[in-house]
């Protein structure tokens, strides 16, 4: 596990594993271990266009892009995530 603790942008999202929580664990393609950023229950996130997801009534989830990948901006400082596709 890779944790997220200054603002950074995420490209090739594969996947976003997220708990209600506010944990998010970012699948980057070519990459083995998930970068996980934690946030709390009321953390400022925002995942669009999102294709499916599994396990959406449990605790943890998983989100797919609805392209081929997601890009992601953190913002550790604010607590602020924001995610899409690019097509």
């Amino acid at each position: 596990m890779n944790q997220i603790t200054q603002t950074t942008q995420l490209n090739s999202v594969e996947h976003i594993l997220a708990s209600g929580t506010g944990i998010l664990d970012f699948a980057i393609e070519d990459e083995s271990a998930y970068r996980t950023w934690e946030g709390t229950e009321d953390s400022d996130w925002s995942i669009e266009d999102i294709e499916s997801v599994e396990n959406a009534d449990e605790d943890r989830f998983v989100m797919y892009p609805r392209g081929a990948y997601f890009r992601c901006e953190i913002d550790a400082d604010r607590g602020v995530v924001r995610c899409w596709c690019e097509e």
